[in-house]
């Protein structure tokens, strides 16, 4: 009987190249000085030089609501204005902002739905979902961050990611 390699000998290898693949992103976008000092400001040394609490995304965000419903027009936040309220995790209040979402800044889509709870396909636990969260029209993943899978998930949207358009497009 032979026995199978175990991939999951791989798996903190994947996780590491996946984080500098973000954290390249991340610099990108928000430029070097901006990303160092966002970084910086989430260490913990720096937390307890400062006596600070750890910058979440609530420090960031606007307090805007926009309290959408179905069939409401938004348009997306340029990658700029959305990474300013992520935190240093790439997330704002628990959901993070993926690459396949980034094509999606600038353009104009209709709320398909608001969403309340979803249901964990890997525990089959149902979560209730507290912050305005939405699916928009057409905006899926396309998986060429996730090796090419084209299971063509829903992209979950905070509010605070998208401005609402007063007359549709």
């Amino acid at each position: 009987m032979t026995t199978l390699p175990d991939n999951r000998l791989a798996l903190p290898l994947r996780r590491y190249w996946w984080n500098l693949k973000r954290y390249i992103w991340y610099a990108r976008v928000l430029g070097f000085s901006r990303f160092v000092s966002k970084m910086l400001r989430s260490t913990r040394s720096y937390r307890y030089a400062s006596g600070k609490k750890l910058n979440t995304a609530h420090d960031n965000v606007k307090g805007e609501n926009l309290d959408l419903k179905t069939d409401d027009w938004v348009e997306v936040r340029s990658e700029k204005e959305i990474f300013d309220t992520l935190d240093a995790q790439g997330k704002l209040r628990g959901l993070r902002f993926t690459p396949e979402m980034a094509k999606f800044c600038g353009k104009r889509f209709r709320v398909y739905k608001k969403l309340d709870k979803i249901l964990l396909e890997t525990t089959g636990e149902l979560r209730r979902i507290k912050t305005p969260t939405v699916i928009l029209e057409g905006a899926v993943c396309d998986g060429t961050a996730h090796g090419g899978c084209d299971r063509s998930c829903f992209c979950f949207w905070r509010e605070e990611w998208l401005k609402r358009l007063r007359v549709s497009p």
